[in-house]
């Protein structure tokens, strides 16, 4: 049975790694050795529900909404306690709006919200692991730094066949602003749309 359990871990995670790579590829992005094996993690560690939902006090299964999650680091006083809540929040916001990204879209938080949160938690990892010299504080300085392009990487990992007949042409561009998506710019221009040019005129405009 143990065996059984370390196999299929093990098959998981070549999987999402040749998946993460083929993501970085589509986006021409580079991140460090460090960083494409923590993406692996983050897919293998939520592919579990336990790990997706936590037991609240009345013992039923509940997702924990981000603010509250940035709670429990702010208000931690013990550092251990801090790190774990913040490592939380920028793994969680990291998940959902890679993973869930078109139904983050149609809700009522814009996609920034997460990239917000989730970079912060990250960037907040990086000045508490150089403060304790644990040799973490470059992996999540990166992840702070390249957190919108990791999202469009998770949603390319897990994805279906994207087209332009089942897709809202303002969503695809939408999604390539916040996240330089490749493949939806692809799209954009098979319609007739230079989103190089709309990158420019908003620039210009601001």
């Amino acid at each position: 049975m143990v065996t059984e359990i370390l196999t299929h871990s093990a098959a998981l995670d070549e999987f999402f790694r040749e998946k993460i790579q083929e993501a970085l590829n589509t986006q021409k992005i580079k991140v460090s050795t460090e960083a494409q094996i923590y993406l692996v993690n983050i897919l293998t560690h939520f592919s579990k529900s336990e790990n997706f939902f936590q037991t609240n006090a009345d013992g039923k299964k509940e997702l924990r909404p981000l603010a509250l999650k940035l709670y429990d680091a702010v208000f931690s006083e013990a550092h251990n306690e801090k790190f774990l809540h913040l490592k939380s929040l920028g793994d969680t916001a990291l998940y959902h709006a890679g993973v869930f990204y078109d139904a983050i879209h149609s809700g009522i938080l814009d996609i920034e919200y997460y990239i917000q949160m989730g970079g912060s938690a990250y960037q907040s990892l990086a000045n508490l692991s150089t403060t304790q010299r644990d040799g973490f504080g470059d992996l999540y300085d990166e992840l702070s730094r390249k957190f919108a392009q990791l999202v469009e990487v998770l949603y390319l990992s897990c994805e279906q066949e994207m087209t332009a007949n089942d897709n809202d042409l303002l969503r695809v561009l939408d999604r390539y602003i916040k996240t330089g998506s490749q493949k939806a710019k692809e799209i954009l221009e098979e319609n007739g749309i230079l989103p190089e040019h709309l990158k420019t005129d908003k620039k210009a405009m601001q």
